[in-house]
């Protein structure tokens, strides 16, 4: 027996018809599935207002991703169905007002799956409905810009504000979870408040610097109890024995740990190698700093991945230091200090920022 079609795979409405070239420069890659349902000239389809075209997208999109037949005419439902009943229809319940007016307002060609996603996502949060029914023309490209930022941040005073690069908002994104740990939920949310009355990228960028600054001066956390599989390094002593036995420059940093802004550990558990590690702390709390077998070797995957989770269980952070990321939120809105040099961390080792030690 052959391999079961999939709905893909299956004729879905009518017989096959080949998108004519006007189709395809509007409906891109919906056009093949669109040309079965709107046979040429897709006069049907090619006439509706621009709304129902985006819908009949989504709904196109969500039947072929599907094993189960849903058993709606689609045809029907986008060329008949009154608004509100469309809208339930695209938002598989309840639909917040103002969904089919969104979509005749992002334009006549049709856009890609995952941002159709984005558009459906930002419409079950009640915030961003908000800044999507002021938004006068709605682009893709900015409704990723949006998703891009915690619930909280979006807000019109905020998302008025934000930059059109990616890292720029990845890095206002990281600044607010950071600014949750120094100042808890609710002074976070006051931040929030504040932000929003920024008047511009730069004012907002600058705000959320200024929110990763310590609240008081000369604050020293204890170090994270851990497993006693983690020895500490306490001594001078210890400290040398540790950079020859795991040939490193962690000796370099006796003056951090002298201070209780560095903790060092020797990490030996008989199932895996021994690890050199080293938590640094900063006005956000302990974060990992490095983790490394004898010679600076790399960790596996899953070894490093079990240690973040021993680390992780109390209270230990990764990633960049608040004061790393607070110095590069300016640049990225300065056109007098930028661009911003951002870190690669498209990977998820990358994005454990491994190896800042200096600050």
């Amino acid at each position: 027996m052959g391999a079961p079609m999939t709905r893909a795979g299956v004729l879905l409405f009518g017989k096959p018809s080949a998108a004519t070239p006007l189709l395809g420069y509007i409906a891109g890659p919906h056009a093949e599935r669109i040309a079965r349902f709107w046979p040429v000239p897709h006069a049907g389809f090619l006439t509706l207002p621009s709304a129902r075209r985006h819908a009949a997208a989504i709904l196109l999109e969500r039947r072929w991703s599907s094993t189960r037949d849903d058993g709606m005419d689609i045809v029907r439902v986008v060329e008949r169905a009154r608004d509100a009943e469309l809208a339930r229809i695209l938002m598989r319940g309840d639909a917040p007002g103002g969904l089919m007016k969104a979509l005749g307002r992002m334009g006549e060609q049709l856009w890609e799956v995952g941002d159709y996603a984005n558009l459906l996502s930002l419409f079950a949060d009640p915030e961003a409905v908000k800044v999507l029914r002021h938004m006068p023309q709605i682009r893709a490209d900015r409704l990723g810009v949006i998703v891009a930022v915690p619930e909280a941040l979006r807000v019109p005073g905020i998302v008025a504000n934000l930059p059109e690069t990616p890292q720029a908002v990845e890095d206002l994104a990281s600044a607010y979870q950071l600014a949750r740990l120094i100042h808890g939920a609710s002074g976070a949310s006051r931040l929030v408040q504040r932000w929003e009355r920024a008047n511009s990228a730069l004012a907002l960028f600058d705000m959320a610097a200024e929110a990763l600054q310590p609240v008081e001066f000369g604050r020293v956390l204890a170090p994270p109890a851990l497993p006693d599989w983690f020895e500490p390094v306490r001594t001078r002593k210890a400290l040398n024995e540790m950079a020859l036995e795991f040939r490193n420059c962690l000796r370099d940093f006796a003056a951090d740990l002298a201070m209780g802004r560095m903790a060092v550990y020797a990490v030996r558990k008989s199932s895996s190698p021994p690890v050199a590690l080293a938590l640094r702390q900063d006005v956000a709390g302990w974060r990992l700093a490095e983790a490394l077998l004898k010679g600076n070797d790399d960790l596996s995957d899953a070894h490093l991945r079990q240690l973040i989770d021993v680390l992780t269980a109390v209270g230990v952070r990764t990633g960049e230091s608040a004061w790393a990321l607070s110095q590069r939120l300016h640049d990225h809105v300065c056109p007098d200090c930028g661009p911003a040099h951002v870190p690669p961390r498209t990977t998820w080792r990358q994005r454990l920022a491994l190896g800042s030690l200096w600050d």
